[in-house]
C-alpha cells in the first residue's frame, strides 16, 4: 500500500504528469467512491489497482468533471470490445484495468525476464475516445475498448493519446511497492 500523496508524487516523478493536476482528478475519484478517502488524520492508501486506475484516468485526459465517467470504463473496456461472459477462459483479462493490474503484479513479484517484457511494452490512453492500447515487445497489439465497440476502427477523424512507456511503468509501480 502506498499513501495518495506518495503516488501522485510518483506519478509526476515517473510519468510527467503535473501533480496540480493530478490533486484535482484524484480528489474527484475520492468523492465518487471509487479511490479510498482515508481518515480524518490518516493518509487514504491506495494499492496497485487504485494506482493503475488513477494513473489510466490521469493518462486519458479528462475534463475534471468527466474524471469519474472516465474511471468506470476503465473498469469496463474488454479487449477487441468483446463480451465476456462467465465461462470465458481466465487467461483473458476481463477489463483494462485488471490488463494493468496484472502487469503491476508481475512487476513486483515477477521473474527478472517478465519484468523485462514489461519494461518494452508501451501503453496509449486515447482521449478523445475509451479506448486503452498496449503495444507489446513482439509488436502485437491489445486495444481495448468498451463492449460491443470496433476496437479496429477510429471513434475520431483524429487520434490523440497519452503514452506511457513500460520502463516508466515499471519504475512507478517499483517505486511505490
Amino acid at each position: 500500500m502506498a499513501t495518495l500523496n506518495a503516488v501522485l508524487d510518483s506519478i509526476q516523478t515517473h510519468i510527467g504528469f503535473p501533480r496540480s493536476r493530478s490533486s484535482g482528478i484524484a480528489r474527484r475519484l475520492q468523492e465518487a467512491g471509487i479511490l479510498p478517502s482515508g481518515a480524518p488524520g490518516v493518509a487514504p492508501e491506495l494499492d496497485q489497482r487504485d494506482t493503475c486506475l488513477l494513473l489510466a484516468t490521469l493518462m486519458s485526459a479528462p475534463k475534471l468533471h468527466e474524471a469519474v465517467d472516465h474511471a468506470r470504463a476503465y473498469a469496463a473496456m474488454t479487449p477487441g470490445g468483446a463480451v465476456l461472459s462467465d465461462d470465458a477462459p481466465e487467461s483473458i483479462p476481463r477489463s483494462a484495468l485488471d490488463y494493468l493490474e496484472i502487469k503491476s503484479e508481475i512487476i513486483v513479484g515477477g521473474e527478472p525476464d517478465a519484468v523485462a517484457d514489461v519494461r518494452d511494452h508501451r501503453f496509449e490512453f486515447v482521449h478523445g475516445w475509451r479506448e486503452m492500447s498496449a503495444h507489446t515487445p513482439e509488436n502485437s497489439v491489445t486495444r481495448f475498448v468498451l463492449p460491443g465497440a470496433l476496437a479496429s476502427h477510429q471513434q475520431a477523424p483524429h487520434r490523440v493519446a497519452g503514452v506511457v512507456r513500460g520502463e516508466a511503468f515499471v519504475n512507478l509501480i517499483k517505486d511505490l511497492f
